[in-house]
């Protein structure tokens, strides 16, 4: 889906940025971007021309000693530091697989932090292709097979919060898969015993 956001369009979005609701604002037009644009070199660029505008302007407004440009100027830094983080993603993850219409025949019903667990597990034993394989590679072929749209920002907003997770073990999903499974051995050991008297 390609929605034509503008280097132009994000600037704007950014220097109205001057409030937390307008802030809000700006955030939901750099994530449509981000997201939702098929084109990621189009996103790239329009990312790092908006940050080159930006920072030049910070240069200006920077001149003047109001209260406004002082409010504007911590707003329009802030707004950089959300575009360089998605620059960042962008250069660390790269492409995803694009999803191909009724291209999967299953469906993932668990959240998907979930899935995002699972896939980090796998890609850290090198299960799949000896762990040759990028991550967000890995990432297109789940989100593929399972029909669910794991782009690079999902992954890293999901990976991000497993790794805050407190407490002995921060894989909640990985433990109850093991506790589930050795449940159900435990359960077909029984039916086995009974069956034997």
């Amino acid at each position: 889906m390609t929605h034509h956001i503008t280097a132009d369009r994000l600037v704007e979005s950014a220097i109205k940025a001057v409030t937390e609701e307008l802030f809000r604002d700006f955030d939901n037009t750099l994530r449509t971007l981000c997201d939702e644009e098929d084109d990621r070199k189009a996103v790239f660029r329009t990312l790092r021309y908006a940050r080159i505008r930006l920072h030049v302007l910070c240069g200006y407004i920077s001149k003047e000693e109001t209260p406004e440009s002082r409010t504007q100027i911590r707003f329009l830094h802030i707004v950089i530091g959300y575009i360089d983080t998605e620059l960042e993603i962008l250069n660390r993850y790269g492409d995803t697989y694009p999803l191909k219409p009724h291209a999967y025949k299953r469906c993932w019903t668990g959240a998907v932090v979930e899935l995002v667990e699972l896939i980090y597990a796998l890609h850290e034993m090198k299960r799949i292709d000896n762990g040759e394989i990028a991550m967000n590679e890995l990432a297109g072929f789940f989100g593929e097979l399972f029909g669910i749209r794991l782009d690079a920002r999902n992954l890293y907003d999901a990976y991000t919060d497993i790794k805050r997770r407190k407490g002995d073990s921060r894989t909640y999903f990985l433990d109850k898969l093991r506790e589930h499974l050795n449940l159900r051995m435990q359960r077909d050991d029984e039916k086995e015993r009974e069956q034997r008297r």
